[in-house]
């Protein structure tokens, strides 16, 4: 038997499973564990209590609602740190009956904003995608047990479970089995990165390893087409349009005032035009869909910046920034970026008269 299958076995037959009476010394290798649980302070006599296990063998972090935003937020980060530094060998996202995080819908949250002084013009436009706010405790956890197993930061060799505790009772139910998707894992040797599933939508995105990151040196998500077949044309058929022109423009006789006009046009169409600015936040993760619908990143803004200046990417892909749902353009992006750091006009006294 596992680590947390001896757990969950022995919160159940505990006739107070608030105080699990468990022997966790065969399980010393598996020791310690991570739990994410919600800042609830009815929590606070459940844990590590209902788990059987001593406290310095439980590592807890908490935050609001235990919402797991993607594969690459902050708090998957700690759980990376959890393991990779404090040892963590599995990782526990636990959710709780009676969850207010859960009962609050959108309109509550604005009016309880309201009353701290915060307006409504000062929030995200998405209160519900930005907060993470949801209707199921079960639907929730298993959301973030699923962005934390998909996360590259997360090794494939540390479980990942989804459980839901009574806050009233102390009981545990266990809704993710960690150990079964880690089989699959060890099965297909392969990483956790393929797809990223959302409780509104399923996105696939390619594999993902950090600073290892090469693209071809072309426009992302254009295929290339052979070149053998230009190349063995003969030189006389590869007649530039320009040099079209050219000829025409001394088969016929024009007058030179014309002529010059003409000059001076095709000369104003081949001058380079500066590129359009790209204005996105360099330090923010995002995504963009190559020409062939495929979904690159995540990467910073930067690296989306150098990918314009290159040429692969323009004003027209389509970007999303990490932990958002919306698609848009990397204009809209700019137009957003460009409005927000326009400061306010300052009157003149001939505005003041």
């Amino acid at each position: 038997m596992r680590l947390l299958e001896a757990i969950v076995e022995a919160n159940q037959r505990a006739s107070n499973p608030a105080e699990v009476q468990f022997d966790s010394s065969p399980y010393t290798a598996n020791l310690p564990i991570i739990a994410l649980t919600c800042i609830d302070p009815r929590l606070n006599r459940l844990f590590p209590n209902a788990l059987g296990i001593p406290e310095d063998q439980f590592i807890w972090l908490r935050n609001a609602g235990n919402i797991i935003f993607d594969p690459l937020s902050s708090m998957t980060r700690t759980l990376a740190l959890g393991a990779a530094i404090k040892g963590g060998r599995e990782i526990a996202i636990i959710g709780h009956t009676d969850c207010k995080v859960g009962q609050t819908n959108v309109m509550q949250l604005t009016d309880r904003f309201k009353a701290l002084g915060v307006d409504r013009s000062k929030l995200p436009d998405n209160l519900n995608e930005f907060f993470g706010l949801f209707a199921s405790e079960r639907q929730n956890v298993m959301r973030g047990t699923g962005f934390v197993r998909q996360s590259p930061l997360i090794g494939p060799k540390v479980p990942v479970h989804g459980l839901v505790i009574d806050v009233n009772t102390g009981r545990l139910e266990w809704v993710v089995n960690g150990y079964e998707a880690f089989a699959t894992t060890a099965a297909t040797a392969r990483p956790d990165t393929a797809e990223l599933s959302r409780h509104d939508g399923i996105l696939s995105m390619p594999e993902f390893k950090m600073g290892d990151m090469k693209f071809p040196e072309v426009k992302i998500g254009d295929i290339q087409a052979p070149t053998t077949n230009i190349a063995a044309r003969p030189a006389e058929q590869t007649v530039t349009p320009s040099a079209q022109v050219e000829k025409q423009v001394r088969r016929v006789d024009i007058p030179k005032p014309v002529e010059d006009a003409f000059k001076r046009a095709e000369a104003a169409i081949e001058q380079k035009v500066p590129a359009p600015l790209l204005r996105i936040a360099k330090s923010q993760m995002y995504k963009v869909m190559g020409d062939d619908q495929k979904v690159y990143g995540p990467v910073l803004g930067r690296e989306i910046e150098r990918w314009f200046n290159e040429g692969r990417i323009d004003l027209n892909t389509l970007a999303q920034k990490v932990g958002y749902k919306n698609w848009k353009r990397l204009a809209d992006f700019a137009e957003e970026m460009e409005h927000a750091s326009t400061p306010p006009s300052i009157p003149t006294r001939d505005n003041e008269r």
